[in-house]
């Protein structure tokens, strides 16, 4: 068992020096059966513009807080304990702005540590603890409440979130352990996985509820009213909660393992198996089902150490900061009139990468799109998983019959590139080798208009080098994803010396269509990357954007997100 209270965590805060304080502000209410509770409200002093976070200096002072009413709560001064947030919002989770700083794993792995020793301090008081989740709660947020014995929901809140996943990370202050032993293996997984993966959706607040997540729904107008009242009815023996959702023996026994099952293939078949925090999520998650909570916990601070350390979740952090900080006014972005219309995309390649291209240009633009690879077999792979894919949207209500008989009969496959004529997009996912997309680039120009954009989806090579052997280099362009695909919101565009305005107008409208950020970067190879890694070129950045963190030596990809 890991003695939380004997790590020194001075490291941690030496990096927050400028961290945006949330306070903890304690005060006695006494309620109507005449018990007292101890009320402690998170506030940074902001506006709602800027939600409460939890840095180590916030985490460390909330520690400080707990431990006086503890000793109060032993002394017989106080009977129960109750966190809320201010108005609109309990808890946005960590803050990640230095995160990029962490010189090392040992003091990653203290940022779960020291959100574990913090609120786990909740199950100790000695009195019953609540949670009053008043507004936005995400990730280290929801975690203040799975930690306390009970919780409140405001009817209102409209967003209530683990998001982790979505940005490269775990829940790493008891989510991973806690939630599933609240509510479930089945809605665990929806929570802690699915709906990440799924653009990030979010909670609202009568779901949560309905889930078993929070044990009470009170409407906006009265909710701390109607809060303590529901508290002091727990604290005197007139309610009783019930948790209909908590698991018993008979899903420990074989529902758990073969939800698990069920989730980690859905995970392959739709992600491949390169991003690392699904398959982390889904660890911690099947390992719930036996483990203590100390054996939990301790599981957490090892993923989370391993997540924020490495290269996937570092570069989240880069790109965010991008898409923060320029992509709603990309920098060199060329006028939007010089902009091309593309009325058919080509796809170079059938594998998983190019054949979730295709599903995103059929959904988005609506326009035909033809894919290609060595043989037929590998474009029947393609076909089968993009339509595949299609099904599920029409299954789940996603899209109705109509758009799903239309993107299906948009979508072609060939092995003759002859079939790409009229393509004036034109898209490769191959081999990541300089020659291999050389040769598939000058193939292909003999069929296309000379107009017609030729992009790479490369994250490592030379675009510029990539289209020297063209009769058209000015048509090349990089449009960098990063995985999955359909989830991460960030495109970077690359600026080759040669790609002519028209091109780059071109490239952004698209991504505009497709919905994604796109940040305008320069022609800069990294040292090693793949096409279909979720590691990016965090490499090619214009003098605007902020460079990597220099102790980084390999490219990255990603975004980032709250424990």
């Amino acid at each position: 068992m890991t003695d939380y209270s004997a790590i020194d965590f001075s490291e941690l805060e030496a990096l927050s020096a400028d961290e945006v304080v949330t306070h903890a502000y304690a005060r006695d209410v006494r309620l109507p059966s005449g018990k007292v509770l101890a009320l402690v409200t998170l506030d940074n002093g902001r506006d709602h513009t800027r939600p409460n976070t939890l840095g180590p200096v916030s985490l460390l002072e909330l520690g400080r807080v707990f431990d006086t009413l503890t000793e109060r709560a032993g002394k017989g001064e106080i009977h129960g304990v109750a966190v809320t947030g201010k108005p609109f919002i309990l808890a946005a989770g960590a803050d990640l702005s230095k995160v990029g700083d962490i010189p090392s794993k040992e003091a990653a792995k203290k940022l779960a540590q020291l959100g574990h020793h913090v609120l786990g301090k909740q199950a100790s008081f000695g009195v019953p603890s609540f949670v009053f989740i008043n507004g936005l709660a995400l990730g280290g947020g929801v975690e203040i409440g799975l930690n306390a014995d009970y919780r409140t929901i405001d009817a209102s809140v409209p967003a209530f979130a683990l998001p982790e996943v979505f940005l490269g990370i775990i829940p790493g202050w008891g989510g991973a352990w806690l939630l599933p032993n609240l509510i479930g293996i089945e809605n665990a997984l929806k929570v802690v996985v699915e709906n990440p993966l799924k653009q990030n959706r979010m909670l609202k607040a009568e779901q949560a509820y309905e889930m078993g997540i929070a044990d009470a729904l009170f409407p906006s107008a009265s909710f701390l009213e109607d809060s303590l009242r529901w508290a002091d009815g727990v604290l005197s023996g007139r309610v009783t909660v019930k948790r209909p959702h908590k698991p018993g023996k008979l899903e420990r026994l074989a529902k758990w393992d073969i939800a698990i099952n069920i989730a980690r293939k859905s995970l392959e078949s739709k992600i491949g198996t390169v991003p690392k925090s699904p398959y982390a999520a889904l660890e911690l998650l099947k390992a719930a089902k036996s483990s203590t909570k100390e054996q939990g916990f301790a599981a957490e601070d090892e993923a989370l150490a391993e997540l924020i350390s490495g290269d996937q979740f570092q570069a989240s952090i880069y790109a965010f900061n991008l898409v923060q900080k320029r992509a709603k006014r990309p920098a060199g972005a060329p006028d939007k009139a010089l902009a091309r219309p593309v009325t058919k995309v080509g796809v170079l390649g059938a594998g998983l990468m190019a054949s979730q291209f295709a599903l995103l240009f059929l959904r988005r633009l609506q326009v035909p799109v033809v894919i290609t690879d060595l043989d037929q077999a590998r474009v029947d792979k393609g076909l089968a998983y993009i339509r595949g894919e299609i099904a599920t949207l029409l299954g789940k209500g996603r899209i109705d019959a109509d758009e799903a008989n239309r993107l299906n009969a948009l979508l072609t496959g060939t092995t003759d590139r002859a079939d790409f004529s009229g393509c004036d997009w034109v898209i490769e996912a191959v081999f990541e080798e300089l020659g291999v997309k050389q040769e598939v680039f000058a193939d292909i120009e003999r069929y296309v208009s000379p107009e017609a954009v030729l992009a790479t989806n490369t994250s490592s090579l030379s675009v510029e080098r990539i289209g020297e052997k063209l009769q058209h280099p000015e048509r090349v362009v990089g449009f960098h994803f990063f995985n999955p695909v359909a989830v991460m919101p960030l495109v970077e565009v690359v600026n080759a010396p040669k790609t002519d305005d028209a091109t780059l107008a071109t490239a952004m409208g698209v991504a505009a269509k497709l919905k994604k950020n796109a940040v305008i970067t320069r022609d800069t190879p990294a040292s090693s990357s793949t096409a279909s890694s979720p590691r990016s070129s965090a490499r090619r950045c214009t003098q605007s954007t902020p460079a990597p963190p220099s102790r980084r030596s390999t490219p990255r990809c990603a975004r980032s997100a709250c424990p």
